[in-house]
C-alpha cells in the first residue's frame, strides 16, 4: 500500500495542471488556485474512496463539484468567454483569427450553459467519454448522447451566427 502523502504527491504532480486549468476555465485565473487546493485536501480525505485508475476523472469530478458550490454561494461570470478571448486560435493572420474566435464565441455564447459544459469539458479538456461522463455525473451513453446533440446544436449555431456578406457601397 502507497504511503498516503505519496500518494496525493503524485496526484497533485500528475494531475494539477488539468485541474488548474479547468478551475481557470470555470472560475477565471484568479480563483482558479483556490479551486485546485481544495479539490486535493478532498483528495487527502478522500483517498481510500480514490480508485487506481480512475484518479483524473475522480478529481475532475471534484473540481466540477466546488465549482458549482462556488458558483451557489457567488453569482459568478462564465469564465468560457475569457478563456476563448486568451487562448490564440490558429496560424493565420491576426485579424482572421480575431474573426473566428469572435464567430466561435457567439456560437458558444448562443448555446445553453448545458450544452457550452458538456462540450468544453470532453473536448477542450481532452477527456475520454468514460472521464467526462464521470466528471459531468453522467453515465457514458448519456454523455455520448448529450455531446452527439450539444455538436449538432453549436453546428447549427455556428453556422447561424456567420458573418454576412456586406453589399459594396461603391459597386454599382
Amino acid at each position: 500500500m502507497q504511503d498516503p502523502e505519496a500518494r496525493v504527491t503524485e496526484l497533485f504532480r500528475r494531475h494539477a495542471d488539468d485541474i488548474h486549468a479547468y478551475a481557470s476555465w470555470r472560475v477565471g485565473r484568479q480563483d482558479a488556485p483556490d479551486v485546485v487546493g481544495e479539490v486535493f485536501l478532498v483528495a487527502w480525505r478522500s483517498l481510500d474512496r480514490i480508485r487506481t485508475g480512475e484518479e483524473r476523472a475522480w478529481l475532475f469530478g471534484v473540481a466540477r463539484k466546488v465549482v458549482l458550490s462556488r458558483h451557489r454561494q457567488s453569482a459568478a461570470s462564465t469564465a468560457v468567454e475569457g478563456r476563448i478571448a486568451r487562448e490564440p486560435v490558429g496560424g493565420g493572420r491576426l485579424d482572421d483569427d480575431v474573426a473566428l474566435r469572435d464567430h466561435v464565441h457567439r456560437a458558444l455564447a448562443a448555446l445553453r450553459e448545458a450544452d457550452r459544459e458538456v462540450l468544453i469539458t470532453g473536448i477542450w479538456f481532452d477527456l475520454s467519454p468514460a472521464e467526462a461522463a464521470k466528471v459531468l455525473g453522467i453515465s457514458r451513453p448519456t454523455y455520448l448522447v448529450r455531446l452527439h446533440r450539444a455538436r449538432n446544436r453549436f453546428r447549427a449555431a455556428y453556422e447561424s451566427t456567420a458573418p454576412k456578406p456586406t453589399r459594396n457601397p461603391l459597386a454599382v
